[in-house]
């Protein structure tokens, strides 16, 4: 899923490669989650971020399973 942002808090989001390094993954493994539908893609203006909360509930996921 896409979503369009109209503005962006560093705090809330985060690029590709970011949370790449925020779930100790590499960014191709986001990049695929982010075509699977398996995390939601928000786009401002040329950025492409993942919500940090997503990805927080993200990992709390994989360290349970």
């Amino acid at each position: 899923m896409i979503k369009k942002l109209n503005a962006a808090s560093t705090e809330d989001f985060l690029s590709t490669e970011e949370a790449a390094a925020y779930l100790e993954i590499k960014p191709t493994v986001v990049r695929n989650y982010l075509c699977e539908g398996k995390l939601t893609t928000y786009k401002f203006k040329t950025l492409t971020l993942l919500s940090l909360e997503e990805l927080d509930a993200w990992k709390e996921r994989r360290s349970m399973g």
